[in-house]
């Protein structure tokens, strides 16, 4: 995809975005029904018994219990009666649950409560859903409430459910009690989202594929706020439902453009891109188009999102065809995992709009949905996650292979035959009269030689190759340190070994063993045959240290197991005898078997 189509996309992104937090904000701040119901925070009770349901249409009054569904048109207004409770005092209130419903209360034809009456609510046809907390103020038992109920939407024009009544205190346990778990899941997502966010700002030094995880986790972000505002505890903590739901309806329509924004990043082949970009175009005009109507009153929110989530299934459903179309094309495991969080919300999407055409789901209605929008969350997070690691670790081996690069053609650069000639020179003029030094030089030669090998050389080699490197350090060993005794007993050499293992392990044992001893040092170093491996033996009478408790060798001890382990099945044992010395025995299998931890 050409830089300049790039930032197009990206410049509508960001657009939408700060668009959708204009409107919440107007909606939050400056359109919202003047009337409002904050509520404090006992148990409640059921008050659904003997309403007396006036005329309806010209019917005769009528005594029923609730819920009910009354069969009513948009903009009748429907009447219920009822004595209030005997045993109601100053702080009672009734708890009535609205859909897009208008409502006004009176005792004895005192008003108490509207909400979405007379309010100037030009922006909405109705209220909003909602928890009405109804104070009963003076009402003494037997007065009569009544419940005005009346809808612009076929829908929800003669709906009421349960009505209850207790303390303040016992609305809100109940609201939280019905709520609670999805609210602190959504607010959980919410911080993680954050602290990933924070996290990823401070990796200055990580060179992770900034775009594509800010795009994941703006969306990650605006799905969790959009759990968080369409969650009853948000108008309560804000004390402003219109705005609280009207600001979920702007992230339910600015959440598919994020997400294809984020999936358009996987998009290598062109012909992918273009779909993604396709989609990004027509969410960002379902978008624009949404929040016009609303101003306009062409169409609200509470219409526009059933054409909105119908769109957002149809989209889910072509995206997870293309994403496995995609991870199988390019077998990349980011965009299997991807796929699969998608389906799970496309599942719940389906099942969702399946269920709701029952009457069984209808006291659980949108429960589905929300399970399907927090594993989906849950799983993007994840995957988005085992992502950024993925890049992280690639940059590690890049700059892991940059610096092996580097080594290389430093050593390059060093005349290393010039710097074995002299040395040969030194060796052959000394052998004549001074045969010791003549062979301290030696060692020294070939312990620079494979010291400079050691930088570059990470291969298997002739155990006799690397016999040769211990021999020379211990030549160099005995020759400065008089009191070591040093024995080498190789037996069997004709196997391989990783390049500069054993030699360390050598050093080890001569610093932190053999001339730590409380006598005499002594080191010995044997190779022999077993029924199904090659041994090498390392034994020094240290005082027992042994190189897993401590260890100064050029390699962690953990390397060389981890290189044995890796290039050749080999694996290490270290005998500790406290007082005594270490014996370390490494064991290179033969063709066939295994060395077992």
């Amino acid at each position: 995809m050409n830089e300049r189509k790039l930032k197009q996309l990206n410049i509508l992104v960001l657009v939408s975005v700060l668009a959708s937090f204009i409107v919440m904000g107007l909606f939050i701040f400056v359109f919202s029904p003047g009337k409002e119901n904050r509520i404090d925070t006992d148990n409640l009770k059921k008050y659904n018994e003997s309403w007396v349901l006036k005329s309806v249409n010209g019917s005769d009054d009528k005594i029923l219990d609730l819920p009910i569904n009354v069969d009513a048109s948009a903009g009748d207004t429907i009447i219920l009666m009822n004595r209030v409770p005997e045993d109601v005092n100053s702080d009672t209130v009734l708890v009535v649950k609205t859909e897009f419903q208008n409502i006004l209360v009176t005792v004895n034809d005192k008003k108490i409560y509207s909400n979405g009456v007379l309010n100037d609510q030009k922006l909405m046809k109705n209220a909003v859903p909602c928890y009405n907390i109804i104070d009963l103020g003076n009402a003494k038992p037997g007065d009569v409430v009544a419940i005005h109920i009346a809808s612009g939407y076929d829908k929800y024009s003669g709906k009421l459910g349960n009505i209850y009544y207790g303390t303040r205190g016992g609305a809100v346990a109940d609201i939280v009690r019905d709520n609670g778990v999805s609210f602190v899941v959504a607010v959980a997502i919410l911080v993680l989202t954050l602290v990933l966010v924070v996290s990823l700002l401070f990796m200055k030094n990580v060179n992770v594929n900034k775009m594509k995880s800010a795009y994941a986790f703006g969306f990650i972000f605006t799905a969790a706020l959009w759990s968080i505002t369409g969650n009853p505890i948000m108008q309560l903590i804000t004390g402003n439902t219109f705005g609280t739901y009207m600001s979920n309806m702007v992230l339910l329509l600015i959440m598919p453009v994020l997400y294809i924004m984020y999936q358009r990043c996987f998009a290598v082949k062109r012909r992918f891109a273009k779909i993604f970009e396709i989609g990004i175009y027509v969410f960002a005009i379902n978008f624009v188009t949404g929040v016009v109507f609303q101003f306009y009153s062409v169409c609200d929110f509470a219409t526009y999102e059933i054409f909105t989530k119908i769109l957002i299934t149809i989209g889910l459903v072509l995206l997870s065809g293309i994403m496995y179309l995609a991870a199988d094309t390019f077998a990349d495991k980011t965009i299997y995992n991807n796929f699969f969080a998608n389906m799970v919300l496309t599942m719940a999407c389906i099942f969702e709009a399946f269920f709701s055409l029952f009457n069984f789901y209808k006291g659980v209605d949108g429960i589905i949905l929300q399970i399907g929008v927090y594993l989906f969350v849950v799983l993007l997070v994840i995957t988005v996650e085992k992502g950024i690691i993925k890049e992280m670790n690639q940059q590690r081996d890049n700059a892991l292979s940059n610096i092996d690069e580097e080594k290389k053609k430093t050593v390059k650069h060093i005349n290393t035959q010039l710097i074995y000639s002299a040395l040969n020179i030194v060796v052959n003029d000394l052998k004549p009269r001074d045969r010791e030094n003549s062979r301290l030089v030696y060692d020294t030669s070939i312990y620079l030689k494979n010291n400079l090998k050691s930088i570059t050389d990470r291969d298997l080699v002739p155990f006799s190759e690397e016999l040769e490197y211990i021999k020379a350090y211990l030549g160099i060993q005995a020759k400065k340190n008089e009191m070591l005794e040093v024995t080498v007993e190789d037996k069997v050499i004709d196997f391989n070994v990783p390049f500069n293992t054993i030699e360390p392990l050598v050093e080890n044992a001569v610093q932190n063993g053999a001339l730590r001893a409380d006598s005499d040092g002594r080191i010995v170093v044997r190779s022999y045959e077993r029924l199904d491996c090659f041994a090498i033996q390392i034994v020094d009478n240290g005082k027992g240290i042994g190189p897993d408790k401590r260890f100064d060798g050029k390699q962690s001890f953990k390397n060389i197991k981890r290189r044995l382990k890796k290039m050749c099945g080999g694996g290490i044992d270290v005998n500790n005898k406290p007082g005594k010395g270490t014996i370390v025995t490494v064991k290179i299998p033969k063709e066939g078997f295994i060395i077992k931890e």
